[in-house]
């Protein structure tokens, strides 16, 4: 067993070190608590909404938004889950490499040390006195002598290289058992991690079905919850002709509007549709609703760009839509982003088709709200976008 092979071992080891140590500790903890609490104050303003439904006192929209808070919250845990069964399978390949890397060193380990015993048996049979006699004998030529004392070195420096290999590799031997012991404490955390989301996900998730069992069975409650979404776009159309009236001077870069694009328009964002145009069933509370556009998903902080050169025309909160933007193109023709987190662009703006306008993820929202209207009346989107 020669020293290359020994430090091939050690390079093993050190890779798989260097990687555990790369991999940053996730807070999962914090995230953990966090959603607990988020959960637990969602179900708190839960009630209080229910009660003043029931007692007609209730903010408009206000159940809808807690339902959305509360979904936004589960997949949060949801992520959490996922993320800490990656966490285990990424520790059992480094716990698979580790373990191979430490039989490694522990074979050169146990060879080295047949060398060193080989080579103490030797030292106490013959010891290394007949060469010291024979290196001092007055026999021996100058020329032999030196020979005989180079041979000896060599055989000196031969043992401390040996008897220091041998050392090298019991300390790595031992580094090597502590950082599979403390993996196997990593594992066994995440794994008591994933157990504590799991069983906080389960328990939202039988929360929301115990909700929505309460409000499907209450025809009272089931009907102010239609009235919410109802108002929800009664305050966008009556936002959108107002701004139309009131406006002093419309967009005046096309005079066509967006007619000459129809059917050619970019998507604002790059998701799967979420909720069409149209007449279609809440995916929670299983009624059929109106949708005046479309619902495209989208991941928190993605950009959100204009379809078509225009004005931006508002630029604020509006209750169930988060932040909202609207375009003036001119002709009439307004297209309206809403749930966003942030804009990028301010009232007055004029802006090109496909410039950053906003991100989206209001409130943790995974998703964009998208319309398209002419003189105030929505239209469906999908005759304008370009098909995919």
């Amino acid at each position: 067993m020669n020293s290359r092979m020994t430090w091939k071992g050690v390079g093993i080891l050190c890779l798989v070190f260097l990687q555990l140590m790369i991999v940053p500790a996730v807070a999962a903890g914090d995230e953990l608590d966090e959603s607990r609490a988020s959960l637990a104050k969602i179900q708190k303003q839960i009630e209080e909404t229910l009660k003043g439904l029931r007692g007609k006192q209730a903010e408009t929209g206000a159940l809808t938004d807690d339902l959305n808070r509360l979904d936004r919250e589960m997949r949060r845990l949801e992520r959490l889950t996922e993320r800490s069964r990656v966490k285990l399978e990424e520790l059992a390949v480094r716990f698979k490499e580790l373990r191979a890397a430490l039989e490694t060193l522990e074979k050169q380990r146990l060879a080295t040390e047949a060398q060193v015993r080989k080579r103490l048996v030797v030292l106490y049979k013959t010891g290394e006195v007949g060469l010291v006699r024979a290196l001092l004998s007055s026999t021996e030529s100058p020329r032999e002598i030196t020979e005989k004392y180079a041979f000896l070195a060599r055989m000196v420096r031969h043992d401390r290289n040996l008897l220091a290999t041998y050392r090298q590799q019991a300390k790595d031997h031992e580094n090597a058992l502590k950082e599979l012991e403390a993996l196997r404490q990593e594992q066994a955390a995440v794994v008591a991690r994933q157990r504590q989301e799991q069983e906080t996900l389960d328990g939202a998730r039988r929360g929301k079905q115990q909700l929505l069992a309460v409000v499907q069975r209450d025809q009272e409650l089931l009907k102010g919850v239609l009235q919410e979404l109802k108002a929800k776009a009664t305050r966008l159309n009556d936002l959108v002709k107002k701004l139309e009236t009131d406006q002093p001077q419309s967009y005046t870069g096309s005079l066509d509007g967006l007619t000459p694009l129809k059917g050619r328009l970019p998507w604002p964002v790059q998701g799967d549709l979420v909720v069409g145009y149209g007449t279609s069933r809440h995916g929670t509370l299983g009624t059929l609703i109106e949708s005046h556009g479309l619902e495209i998903a989208a991941a928190v902080g993605t950009p959100v760009k204009s379809v078509a050169a225009g004005k931006v025309l508002f630029a604020n909160a509006l209750r169930g839509y988060g932040n909202l933007l609207i375009l003036d193109h001119g002709g009439k023709d307004y297209t309206l982003y809403a749930h966003l987190a942030r804009f990028d662009k301010q009232v007055g703006d004029v802006v090109a088709g496909g410039d950053r306008i906003a991100y989206s993820g209001f409130e943790g929202r995974e998703s964009v709200y998208f319309e398209i209207r002419h003189g105030g009346k929505p239209l469906d989107p999908s005759a304008w976008l370009k098909p995919r």
